[in-house]
């Protein structure tokens, strides 16, 4: 899928390296690419290269062209997606857009003209929350947990293992993920492109509060689970979960659950203890690091 996209030349230079090991790719018009690579690394004709002057330089028309192959030739066809700066591939790779925005009536009616791409790689990294599974639930089930770390720190390769686990081994029997922006499950034409468990149902591409109270009403979950925590609608989705007797698993950007104490929206749900489970993840060492998991009274269960 995703030499349909790029431009021969990066084609061929992404031949020399194992994409298992790729996270980003960032293309910036007129600026050497840079990939994330275990590190940082520029792209060269030949694979990683040390400096700039050895990086290949993508063109605004080539972005362009990026996108409109992603939309697989029908920009109009993903607006709704573009509007929110990103189009999730069939594989599961989500594409973050800078560019012009075109706003009309104070609403974003879509953006043009890209000036950068943020191609990020899903990872399914089995077994990732076998040391903290036993403290995220119990004989009555799964704890309600807020998985806590900064951008690119493995949120969601992690929350995706816990829908296998819960799944698989029938910690609870019927997982449902909304997937707000289809990089959980990857779904396309009804097949999910990424494993998320047996028993696990999968609503792609709605905003958190559709999904949720149209999957309360429909497959009676016993936990649900739904990726970055962001608007306030959001934080009102998970009061209507809580209130519905169904637990639930989220992931939010923080750097640990202290600095939540400094967001707005947080205030309610701490207040009134909703989360039971804090899992905090770092980039400390290597993308995915456990520091640490805390119940709601934030006594530390386990410590890296």
């Amino acid at each position: 899928m995703l030499k349909n996209i790029l431009p021969v030349r990066f084609n061929r230079s992404l031949d020399f390296l194992r994409l298992d090991k790729l996270s980003e790719i960032r293309l910036r018009a007129g600026q050497p690419t840079v990939l994330n690579y275990g590190g940082r690394y520029y792209l060269g004709e030949n694979g990683l290269a040390d400096s700039e002057k050895e990086a290949l330089c993508i063109t605004s028309q080539e972005l362009n062209d990026v996108i409109f192959r992603a939309c697989e030739c029908s920009v109009y066809a993903h607006n709704e997606e573009l509007k929110q700066g990103f189009i999730t591939l069939s594989n599961g790779v989500r594409i973050g857009i800078c560019g012009e925005v075109v706003t009309e009536h104070n609403e974003v009616k879509t953006i043009k003209n890209f000036s950068s791409l943020n191609l990020r790689f899903p990872h399914e990294v089995k077994n990732c929350c076998l040391n903290v599974l036993k403290y995220l639930y119990n004989e009555k089930g799964v704890f309600n947990t807020l998985i806590v770390a900064p951008p690119g720190a493995g949120k969601t390769t992690f929350v995706r293992d816990l829908a296998v686990n819960f799944s698989d081994k029938f910690i609870a029997k019927n997982v449902l993920v909304v997937d707000e922006r289809n990089e959980l499950g990857a779904v396309i034409d009804g097949k999910a492109g990424l494993y998320l468990g047996k028993f696990t149902d999968i609503i792609s591409g709605s905003d958190k509060q559709f999904g949720i109270i149209n999957g309360i009403r429909t497959m009676t979950p016993d936990v649900i689970i739904l990726d970055e925590l962001i608007t306030s609608s959001d934080f009102e989705a998970i009061k209507y979960v809580v209130g519905c007797g169904v637990n639930v698993v989220a992931t939010t950007h923080s750097k640990d659950i202290f600095d939540l104490q400094n967001k707005v929206f947080f205030h309610d749900l701490l207040k009134n203890n909703v989360f039971e489970r804090f899992v905090v993840l770092s980039n400390r060492r290597g993308v995915g690091t456990i520091e640490a998991v805390y119940d709601r009274n934030h006594t530390c269960l386990y410590c890296a």
